[in-house]
């Protein structure tokens, strides 16, 4: 809520609401007016502004603005107030978001705003439109009287003048060809300034895992890339943005600038193929500086058909499609677990050939001790037989020197 409303208006969305104020809704859910004026952040002033819409979002009811509701039957012959006639104008206008084409027959170019009107090519009808001078710069166009161009926004009275004007939020330009002008004319000054250049690109981290992406929760894209992405071990922060049309600028913005200083290994912005007017967002010029200037790594998968997206070619690394991306980031771990295989099949057939190689060297050695004790045996078998003779000759030795003896006891 706070997002569209600061869109509508023009501003940034800590002038709608800070962090800190809508964390203390989230956490007190007020119910009334008081409770909500006791949230730090909320004075009189806003609360008379956003206050019914804040109420009915907490209670769950649709967006409601009480002092722009239509009178009861009960108070119907009590007079609106001018002021409190035109908010309720305002409130039901918003309903009527709407696009709108036509011929630039004016423009008029102020310090924070701008007037400017539209011609219908074929009957002349005139539509007065007012644009912040911020969602102006945004959309990197510059008007001209006799630009054809579609408008994003709604009708409001301006309750101090009373004019009737369509509050714009997006221009964008009309036809291929208004189109291919615009995007050569920028690509050739960013050119110039180096900002597609190699050197500036910063390396793919070669084992990503806390991932930052960027896309529209709705539609395959998503789906195609949670489903295509690896099973090992990712964080993914998902932010939901636009991604259609010059519209998308200001969410995309948002959504990177949510990024910044987020501890991620990398930031992925991705959506499907379409045509040059679809892509617009992804040839704006703060859009394109802001990617180029991110410090973690970017990488764009914005499917194309033939003119590549000029925040692809200010990326870090760029390719065709979602699908491509998950490819990207699977590449480094799909490779290191390839290798793990492989040096694990190695490690056996190492392991395998160390235990050949020893078992040969114990058969080699089992046969040399078997000689060698063979031969000592051998040696012992020789000696004991060469003992064993001589003690039978010691034997008989001494039965003859006892014979000898016994002779010689007779004669003495």
């Amino acid at each position: 809520w706070r997002r569209d409303t600061a869109q509508k208006e023009g501003v940034e969305l800590f002038r709608v609401l800070s962090n800190s104020a809508i964390e203390t809704i989230v956490s007190q859910k007020p119910k009334t007016q008081e409770d909500l004026l006791s949230v730090k952040g909320i004075k009189e002033k806003k609360f008379e502004k956003y206050g019914a819409s804040i109420l009915a979002l907490v209670s769950g009811d649709s967006e409601i603005n009480e002092s722009n509701q239509p009178k009861s039957e009960s108070n119907i012959n009590e007079p609106y107030t001018i002021r409190g006639y035109l908010n309720f104008l305002n409130a039901e206008f918003k309903r009527f978001k709407a696009r709108v084409r036509g011929e630039v027959s004016s423009v008029d170019v102020r310090d924070g705003y701008l007037f400017f009107s539209l011609k219908d090519k074929d009957d002349e009808s005139i539509l007065s439109c007012f644009m912040w001078r911020r969602n102006y710069e945004l959309c990197g166009i510059s008007l001209e009287v006799g630009m054809e161009v579609i408008v994003d926004g709604l009708p409001e009275i301006y309750a101090p003048s009373g004019r009737f004007n369509f509050k714009a939020y997006a221009v964008e330009l009309v036809g291929e060809g208004a189109l291919k002008k615009a995007y050569d004319k920028l690509k050739q000054k960013l050119e110039n300034e180096g900002l597609f250049s190699l050197e500036r690109k910063k390396p793919i981290p070669e084992f990503p895992q806390r991932i930052g992406l960027i896309t529209s929760e709705t539609g395959a894209v998503i789906h195609d890339f949670l489903n295509n992405l690896g099973k090992y071990g990712y964080q993914i922060s998902f932010v939901n943005s636009r991604v259609e049309g010059q519209i998308a600028v200001e969410s995309l913005l948002s959504a990177i600038k949510y990024f910044s200083g987020k501890e991620i290994d990398v930031l992925v912005i991705i959506r499907g193929g379409g045509s040059l007017e679809s892509l617009q967002a992804f040839n704006n010029e703060v859009l394109v500086r802001m990617i180029a200037d991110f410090k973690i790594p970017v990488i764009c998968g914005i499917g194309h058909d033939k003119d590549v997206s000029l925040a692809s070619l200010a990326a870090d690394k760029a390719v065709s499609t979602p699908t491509a991306v998950t490819a990207l980031l699977n590449r480094s771990w799909e490779k290191a677990i390839h290798e793990v295989l492989v040096l694990e099949k190695d490690l056996v057939y190492k392991y395998q050939s160390m235990l050949e190689a020893i078992a040969r060297r114990i058969e080699s050695f089992s046969g040399k001790l078997l000689r060698f004790f063979s031969a000592i045996f051998q040696i012992f078998g020789t000696l004991r037989r060469a003992i064993e003779n001589s003690l039978s000759d010691i034997v008989y030795e001494l039965k003859d020197a006892r014979k000898t003896l016994s002779l010689l006891s007779k004669s003495l």
